[in-house]
């Protein structure tokens, strides 16, 4: 048998009438060609020709391997890593099979760590060994001095991480004020080269924590999400903040944060139309002295007004004229509710009961408002206070007007039965709300001669008569 320099596919490589056609190779006319690339050897015993590959295929994952990789998923107590590169193997990376190893947390670093993510975190690159590869793989960060984390970038700034000399801390970056700890190979720093004998020992190995770092892990990971990090920027831009109340966006500087929130009367404003928008709302309520935030509230998903929204004014004088002029009246299609954005449920000032007699309307044409129907029951008595019922947008058919107490008996003669825009009118004095649930708390308590069918057996079984 002999052998010859690589070929590759498509190659001539003998006469088909001296050889037979062996593995890599086929016959084409009267020739023998190449299929694969690779070392060609001759069989002369048996007259045929083949190819031996010389490519390396993807290595294999074996137990006590040493792997490059990358942090790609963090939870409680587990670590999940993309293996980037097995060390000693210059072939491809590996199989699908073989790309993610897992990390348990106590086998990080030889410190107690509360949580997988007081380690690592994403992107970190590490160096680990393998201890098991079926049915997953899994990673040893303590087994090796070399091993651990080898390369991390700020979560903050996006720069490189330092080793730093502190108490609990192990990394720091030298661009912002990021603080932080990692179980860090003692070649951190290195690329993937080992480190010398005389390496410090970054992690501390077998130290308490400090007071420092107790703290901080104590309130949990889902907490420490929450802590905001300063923004910094590298080309000095400013950094625009979503503004949670108001229009448009507060500044911030190199320290970031939220704008102030503006100072004055603030009042809510609740009952508005759907098509209200914040130009509608700043137009209505500016008359009534300066604002200095207005806002209507929407859906964060689909964009719609909630039917409610806020307005600042510089001075409690114009946020009290706004509350007397517009609390109750119509805008818009519907009927406003004014009121102070700081009275809490419970603490509300008692609204001003309106003088006179109430009384019900029924039969309402389907497009008339607040202000057509005051206009009507004005030519009969004096209108104290008019309200019609809505659904959403559109009339329920029925209202309250509120005329003087020696003008109702008229109006109710003059109005009830008329026809308005091709309805007929039904008025009547409106029965008090008090009453109708005394009515129904009486009812509970024994005031309606009619018993439950529970009170009833019961009587039966006592032998009691009605």
């Amino acid at each position: 048998m002999s052998s010859t320099s690589i070929i590759t596919p498509g190659e001539n490589i003998a006469s088909a009438e001296e050889w037979k056609a062996g593995e890599g190779t086929m016959v084409q006319g009267e020739h023998v060609i190449s299929t694969m690339t690779g070392v060609v050897n001759f069989n002369q015993d048996e007259q045929t020709i083949s190819i031996a590959s010389d490519c390396k295929g993807a290595p294999e994952v074996k137990v006590g391997d040493t792997v490059i990789a990358e942090i790609a998923k963090i939870r409680e107590s587990m670590l999940e890593a993309r293996i980037l590169h097995v060390e000693g193997d210059d072939g491809r990376e590996p199989m699908p099979q073989h790309l993610y190893g897992q990390i348990h947390v106590t086998k990080m670093v030889d410190r107690y760590l509360h949580d997988a993510s007081d380690g690592v975190r994403r992107r970190d690159i590490i160096r680990a060994t393998v201890t098991d590869n079926k049915p997953v793989i899994r990673l040893d960060m303590r087994s090796g001095d070399d091993c651990g984390v080898l390369q991390a970038i700020c979560p903050q700034c996006g720069n490189q991480l330092i080793t730093a000399e502190h108490e609990d801390w192990n990394v720091a970056c030298s661009y912002c004020n990021y603080l932080s700890f990692r179980a860090l190979s003692k070649s951190f720093g290195l690329g993937y080269n080992s480190s010398s004998d005389d390496a410090p020992d970054y992690n501390k190995s077998g130290k308490r924590w400090g007071k420092e770092a107790e703290q901080y892990f104590a309130i949990g990971p889902a907490a420490r999400s929450n802590l905001i990090a300063t923004d910094f920027r590298n080309d000095g831009r400013e950094v625009e903040h979503f503004r949670f109340e108001g229009t448009g966006g507060g500044g911030a500087g190199r320290g970031g944060g939220r704008r102030e929130r503006p100072t004055g009367r603030k009042i809510f404003v609740g009952g508005l139309s759907r098509e209200v928008s914040d130009d509608d709302l700043l137009e209505a309520f500016k008359k009534y002295g300066k604002v200095v935030d207005h806002v209507v509230m929407k859906d964060r998903e689909t964009g719609n007004n909630r039917g409610f929204g806020f307005v600042t004014f510089a001075k409690d004088e114009d946020g009290d004229k706004a509350i007397s002029g517009l609390n109750k009246q119509d805008f818009m299609g519907r009927r406003l509710t004014v009121n102070d954005a700081g009275d809490k449920k419970g603490d509300k000032k008692p609204q001003k009961k309106v003088e006179g007699t109430r009384l019900y309307v029924g039969g309402l044409p389907w497009k008339i408002n607040n202000g057509e129907l005051t206009k009507v029951f004005s030519e009969h008595g004096k209108v104290n206070d008019c309200h019609i019922v809505m659904d959403g947008d559109r009339s329920k058919g029925f209202g309250f007007v509120t005329v003087s107490d020696e003008s109702a008996d008229k109006v109710i003669e003059a109005l009830d039965g008329q026809e308005i825009q091709g309805r007929r009118l039904k008025v009547a004095k409106a029965k008090a709300r008090s009453d109708s649930r005394g009515g129904r708390k009486e009812n509970r308590n024994g005031g309606n001669p009619q018993r439950t069918s529970r009170e009833m057996q019961a009587r039966k079984e006592e032998g009691l008569k009605d």
